[in-house]
């Protein structure tokens, strides 16, 4: 009995804990710091960190007031004193080291003090308080800081020169407050984190923090997050344009791709103050006086491996490592999302939307729309002008027969709804059976063949229909039995038979059209949906506009009356959905609430 509780506990742990493990793409390795280190040397507060040349780590220790270079096997190799708040390295791997926000000594890669400056503000010194990830140099040696009590990153030219904000709150609503970090790429794109202004009555209204990516003119051209209630302790970016923020609350570190796709996060241990990435993918993250290492996983170098050879214009290759990563995690979007963008450059635009349709990337997915449908446009012009050919041809040779189909089917529910109406209520009640089957088949397919960024469904379309089939089936009868009634209490003309018969021709103007609308769609982007919802609501209201007609049609009464049943219907179908919705909570709640019981007796009957 013992053992078998302990199998039963055993597997219960292992199936609770196998998927986290599983699902991380980022392990500890182990600390930086080599043996070879004297203890007595490793730093009290690790504060701020950075990698230079050569994967060497620079570890500014405010604690004991000194800055570290440790060789890449983390070896300690050179101390230097200073009082700098935070540290970081420029592209030549030159160390600043910045105190009190506005002192700046620059030194060399090996420590050696090339020059010192002061940046030059009108701003009080407490006023530049830094921390770490509140300093960054570019390429041409411009610096920048971050002022959180103002709300701003300041630049400043290598001589110390004021030049200008990069970000000041109080701009607009596409400014960034209480600003975070900020941190420059290898190609000159501008990192700033900060939360987004927001005016709320809410006391307990989250906050969200975004990543700005901008030039250095200072406009925006990526937006990476949000992430809701954070705080940045850093924020880095490594060669390939993947964006690594560290959340100090959480003590989570995301990964954002160079199209601002989050990549993953993974949990980095309680006290997490600040993150650095090597060369080789591996992200060093200070706790106090510790600096441990996180190595990828294989799935996560198979990603970086794909997106390096799509920035090397290696599309084969990045394909067969965006397959690879898919044969590891096939349920992980960002990879579908990757190998679409791949298609997207070797321009196999139908590859590309399949991709993008996987991922749920909607931006990619329109975008790639207009493209595609341009291709298709000069591909097959010869096609199309041949169809259009036979077309023409068509309405030349077999017009008299289209019209008179057109006005027997479709024509007629135009220019004579009215007499239309009255013939059909003559006709068999299957005829209203047939009508619902069509329209539970064409919203099925609609549902199916509607451009997904516009109304997506994965639902398999046979439970489709037939969840569709049953929902038709019951809002004919409740609708044609309302408004049978509603004629009734003003003293209508039409039976139940034919109030259901006409009620159910009045969509046939939606039958008819909304199938060819739905598939013009899959050729429309985000800014052109305006023109399939206003297909849709003419259908919609054509609809509306026939069943009014029908109850004049149908109860033979006043313009008054009509009006009155036309309302009455309308209200009365309302309440009748509404009443049908409450018991269908009603039974799901009973359902539900028997399966629990049954399961409870199961379990207790099995002895678990």
């Amino acid at each position: 009995m013992i053992n078998r509780r302990f199998s039963i506990f055993f597997l219960t742990l292992l199936f609770i804990l196998l998927p986290g493990v599983a699902e991380a793409d980022y392990f500890l390795t182990g600390s930086f710091f080599s043996s070879e280190t004297d203890i007595r040397s490793l730093p009290l507060e690790a504060s701020s960190i950075a990698f230079g040349l050569n994967d060497r780590l620079y570890i500014l220790d405010k604690r004991e007031e000194k800055i570290q270079v440790y060789s890449s096997e983390g070896v300690l190799e050179r101390e230097i004193r200073s009082k700098a708040e935070a540290i970081t390295i420029d592209p030549w791997g030159y160390i600043y080291a910045v105190t009190k926000g506005r002192f700046v000594d620059i030194l060399d890669p090996f420590g050696n003090l090339i020059d010192n400056i002061t940046l030059e503000s009108q701003d009080p010194v407490y006023d530049f308080i830094s921390y770490s990830g509140f300093v960054s140099v570019d390429e041409r040696g411009y610096i920048y800081v971050v002022n959180t009590s103002s709300g701003k990153v300041s630049i400043y030219s290598p001589s110390g020169a004021y030049v200008g904000d990069l970000i000041k709150s109080g701009y607009g609503t596409s400014d960034l407050t209480m600003v975070n970090a900020v941190t420059i790429d290898s190609k000159g794109n501008i990192y700033v984190a900060g939360s987004l202004p927001r005016s709320t009555v809410s006391r307990f209204e989250p906050n969200y923090i975004v990543i700005k990516r901008m030039n250095y003119q200072g406009y925006t051209n990526m937006t990476f997050g949000p992430i809701i209630n954070a705080f940045i302790g850093g924020i880095v970016v490594d060669q390939l344009g993947n964006l690594y923020v560290l959340d100090t609350s959480s003590c989570y570190v995301y990964k954002f791709d160079k199209r601002g796709a989050l990549v993953t996060r993974f949990f980095a241990g309680r006290g997490a103050t600040c993150i650095a990435i090597r060369s080789d993918g591996y992200i060093a993250i200070g706790y106090g006086g510790e600096i441990k290492l996180f190595h990828p996983s294989r799935l996560m170098k198979i990603i970086d491996k794909a997106n390096e050879a799509l920035l090397d214009g290696d599309y084969d290759l990045s394909i067969k490592y965006w397959n690879e990563a898919l044969r590891l995690n096939n349920y992980m979007k960002f990879i579908h999302s990757g190998l679409g963008e791949t298609y997207f450059y070797m321009k196999d635009y139908r590859s590309a939307l399949r991709e993008f349709k996987l991922a749920e990337d909607k931006i990619r997915y329109s975008g790639t729309v207009v493209l595609y449908r341009r291709e298709l446009f000069y591909r097959y012009i010869l096609l199309w002008g041949v169809l259009l050919l036979v077309v023409i041809n068509i309405l030349i040779f077999w017009g008299k027969k289209l019209l008179f189909i057109f006005n027997n089917i479709v024509g007629r529910m135009v220019y004579s709804p009215v007499r239309t109406l009255s013939e059909v209520r003559e006709k068999p009640i299957y005829w209203g059976f047939i009508i619902i089957i069509a329209l539970a088949l064409i919203d099925a397919l609609n549902r199916r063949f509607t451009n997904y960024i516009f109304q997506p469904t994965l639902e398999g379309i046979d439970y489709l229909f037939l969840r569709r089939l049953l929902m038709f089936s019951g809002l004919w009868f409740v609708s044609g039995t309302v408004f049978y009634s509603a004629g009734e209490i003003f003293d209508g003309m039409g039976t139940w038979k034919q109030c259901m018969l006409t009620t159910v021709f009045c969509i046939v103007p939606y039958l008819l059209f909304s199938f060819p609308i739905s598939l013009a769609s899959n050729l429309l982007t985000f800014q052109e949906k305006i023109y399939y919802d206003y297909a849709r609501q003419g259908l919609m209201f054509w609809c509306g506009v026939l069943f009014f007609i029908n109850v004049y049609t149908t109860q033979q009464l006043s313009s008054g009356r009509n009006i009155l049943i036309f309302l009455v219907t309308g209200i009365g179908l309302v309440f009748a959905i509404a009443i049908i919705l409450f018991l269908q909570g009603i039974n799901r709640e009973l359902w539900s609430f028997i399966k629990d019981l049954y399961l409870e007796a199961w379990y207790r009957l099995v002895g678990y």
